[in-house]
């Protein structure tokens, strides 16, 4: 049997570091098995202790000689352990096809690796089955069946395959707008294990976890996890008082500092079912867990516990305060209400739309550009309730805009918005961007979707709205286009071919819908032709298209495409 490679995660703890390696060093696989280490740098403004810390873990990282090949992968920048594990699992997958991954805080048992190799090769063609793990959740009754499956995933010390990776969207927003849109809120949760919780706290900015992301990419592909029945591994993390795990119906505590686990489970394959009764037993466990979690927390600030348990744990997740993203998240789709943005008031017309386009606009700056003119000419093609436009004068607060909104129902928003912020040189227009001056019949979503209706994915209650050729507002230099409609984009940019010259850069949001022919190669031959290089980012995509097709809003793709003029 060829092993695996192993990815283990470190930042500033080198005591720790030093103790998972010995642990996993004694593994009789460790010395046929290639090692990647993978060390995060350091935080701006970080100080002295914390950067010598970060050169040991480096240090140890670069001088560790017990397995067949050592990888060390120093970052010169702090990315954070989500971006770390995403963007480090990721290349070592790719290469090898599967791998087993540990943080610095793990110590697993001497057959761990044994576990994880056999139990990858045994469900290596089970597409359902996304992962082994050595953890094991507390069970009310005793386990009798050395292996089992459930449909959550543990962190802890866990092993998966290149193909499963590839089905996981890391993308929590549309996660969970597809939760909302399908009414998946209760269903999501395990028990007392309340991921729809923490899968909003991850939108909110609230925690930084992958984790909860991959268990719902799961959950929404019917996927399961193998667990073992007794515990290969214990976390020293948190440094409390134990790791605690109910598995044979009484507590057992392992001490942090004399960790020897010498536990070894025969994987034999199993029928890809969920056992009812376990299920039951470990939902049971878990909140038996919780209250005593709950009891012992008032006095003691740190606790070993299993993070899928509560998301209390502040060295897992990055709190920020942010109660009113997660206020927003929880009301009913397309309800009006009112939040406060740069000490403003600001309308909204649907909560979580809002939420997904505050991240882009306001965090993520997908806008954001540079420009020596303190006037800059604007045009905001689908303001919606106005964001972009918001943006756009917090920039330049000297700019003159041009924003389109053609729903009638959004534009009295985006109207009382740019009014309630006093914005100066926006002139507002309620139209839609075509290639001529007409009227078409629109589907009018409600939040940030509407659209002109097209044949393919017209809808039963569609009205006519005003449409303008955009062609007459490119008679001068615009330094920013932005192109947000709904799949009128490629029309608009036929109309307007003749005058991207004056546009410096363009922002447009391509949209292919089901059934639908795509015009992708149709935008990028206009926009090369008037000398925009270009760069593309996906918003809605399909890792695994031949298998499986991601669709959303009758899209199967949507993709975001920068242009910046060559000079």
């Amino acid at each position: 049997m060829s092993f695996a490679p192993i990815a283990i995660f470190a930042y500033n703890r080198p005591a720790h570091l030093q103790k998972a390696l010995d642990a996993l060093a004694v593994n009789p696989e460790a010395i046929e098995s290639n090692l990647h280490i993978f060390c995060d740098g350091p935080k701006p403004n970080s100080n002295s202790d914390n950067l010598k810390n970060i050169n040991k873990v480096i240090k140890i990282a670069q001088t560790e000689d017990r397995f067949d090949k050592i990888n060390a992968i120093v970052s010169d920048k702090n990315l954070g352990l989500s971006k770390s594990i995403i963007n480090g699992v990721t290349k070592v997958i790719e290469e090898h096809g599967n791998i087993i991954v540990l943080e610095d805080d793990i110590l697993v048992g001497k057959n761990f690796l044994k576990f994880m190799n056999e139990g990858l090769q045994f469900y290596k063609e089970e597409e359902n089955v996304y992962g082994v793990t050595g953890y094991c959740f507390p069970s009310s009754k005793q386990i009798k069946q050395p292996t089992y499956f459930l449909p959550i995933i543990s962190s802890w010390g866990y092993a998966t395959w290149a193909d499963r990776w590839e089905k996981i969207n890391f993308n929590g927003y549309e996660l969970l707008k597809e939760v909302l849109d399908r009414n998946l809120q209760n269903d999501l949760n395990f028990g007392h294990l309340d991921y729809f919780q923490m899968l909003k706290d991850q939108v909110a900015g609230k925690n930084d976890s992958w984790a909860v992301r991959f268990y719902v990419s799961m959950y929404f592909n019917k996927g399961v996890f193998l667990f073992p029945d007794k515990p290969l591994l214990q976390n020293i993390g948190l440094d409390g008082s134990g790791f605690h795990c109910l598995t044979l119906g009484e507590e057992v505590k392992i001490d942090n500092d004399n960790f020897i686990n010498t536990t070894d489970i025969d994987i034999e394959k199993l029928n890809l079912e969920v056992n009812p009764q376990i299920v039951k037993n470990i939902k049971k466990g878990n909140l038996n867990n919780n209250k005593f979690f709950m009891r012992s927390i008032k006095k003691k600030i740190k606790k070993i516990i299993a993070p899928e348990i509560l998301q209390l744990i502040k060295r897992k997740f990055k709190f920020k305060q942010n109660k009113e993203l997660e206020r927003l998240m929880e009301m009913p789709r397309f309800t009006q209400t009112n939040t406060i943005l740069l000490g403003k008031k600001m309308v909204l017309a649907d909560g979580a739309s809002y939420v997904f386009m505050f991240n882009e606009i306001f965090q993520e700056n997908i806008y954001k550009f540079k420009t020596s003119n303190s006037t800059p000419y604007i045009i905001d093609g689908g303001a919606n309730i106005g964001l972009s436009t918001i943006y756009f004068k917090s920039l330049f607060p000297k700019s003159k805009i041009v924003a389109f909104e053609p729903d009638i129902k959004i534009f009295k928003i985006l109207k009382e918005n740019v009014e309630s912020f006093g914005l100066k040189d926006v002139d507002l227009v309620n139209k839609g961007l075509w290639k001529e001056n007409t009227k078409l019949a629109f589907n009018s979503e409600g939040a940030d979707a509407g659209a002109i209706n097209m044949d393919s994915h017209k809808s039963k209650s569609s009205n006519k709205i005003k449409v303008v050729d955009l062609k007459p507002y490119l008679n001068q230099r615009v330094e920013f286009l932005k192109l947000d409609i709904e799949g009128s984009e490629t029309i608009v940019l036929k109309a307007i071919e003749s005058s991207l010259h004056n546009v410096e850069k363009i922002f447009v949001e391509y949209h292919s819908y089901i059934g639908q022919e795509q015009t992708l190669n149709e935008i990028i031959e206009i926009l090369k032709k008037n000398n925009f290089r270009l760069y593309i980012s996906a918003g809605l995509s399909s890792k695994s298209p031949f298998i499986t097709i991601n669709t959303y809003s009758d899209m199967d793709m949507q993709l975001n495409i920068f242009g910046i003029k060559n000079t």
